[in-house]
C-alpha cells in the first residue's frame, strides 16, 4: 500500500462529509462521534478492509454513487480489496446477526467508484444494537480470508 493512499475509513469520513453527511456513526462502546475504524484482514498480499455506516448518514451523492438508499434502519457494509493501487477481483459474502439473534445474508454487489471495485450490501438496523458480522472474501486464485467483527448501531 502506498503511503500517499488514505486508509478507507478516512477517505470515506472525507466523501461523506464533502456529500453533506451528517456526524459520522460512533466506535463501537463510544459516543465521542469518531468513526470506527474498519476491520482489516489480508488475502495473500492484498488488504481487506470492511466499514459499517448507518445509510441515513450518508449523503445523497454518495448513496447514489454505492447505489443504495438511505434509511433509518439500514446500515451499508463496505468491503475494499486492495493490492498496492489496483483491485484485485474477489468474491465478497457474508451475513450479519442482531443482538436478538436475527441473522441477515449480505448480498454484496460490485460498484466501481473512482476507478476502483468496491463490494457494498446493506443490512436492516434500527439502533441501539449491536451488528455481528462474518464477511468472506475469496480472490481468484483460491486464497480466502474470512472477517469476524461486531458494530455498534446508534439510535
Amino acid at each position: 500500500m502506498t503511503e500517499r493512499r488514505l486508509p478507507l475509513a478516512a477517505a470515506m469520513a472525507l466523501a461523506l462529509a464533502a456529500c453533506g453527511a451528517g456526524p459520522a456513526a460512533p466506535p463501537a462502546g463510544g459516543d465521542d462521534g469518531a468513526v470506527a475504524m474498519p476491520e482489516r484482514a489480508l488475502l495473500g498480499t492484498a488488504e481487506v478492509e470492511a466499514s459499517v455506516v448507518p445509510t441515513a448518514r450518508i449523503g445523497e451523492a454518495a448513496a447514489r454513487q454505492y447505489g443504495i438508499d438511505r434509511a433509518d434502519d439500514r446500515v451499508l457494509v463496505l468491503v475494499s480489496v486492495r493490492a498496492g493501487d489496483t483491485a484485485p477481483a474477489v468474491t465478497v459474502s457474508g451475513h450479519a446477526r442482531d443482538l436478538r439473534g436475527v441473522r441477515q445474508t449480505l448480498d454484496f454487489a460490485p460498484v466501481t467508484v473512482d476507478g476502483h471495485v468496491d463490494h457494498v450490501a446493506t443490512a436492516h438496523a434500527t439502533g441501539p444494537d449491536t451488528l455481528r458480522l462474518e464477511i468472506g472474501v475469496a480472490g481468484a486464485d483460491g486464497a480466502r480470508t474470512t472477517l469476524r467483527f461486531s458494530r455498534e448501531i446508534p439510535r
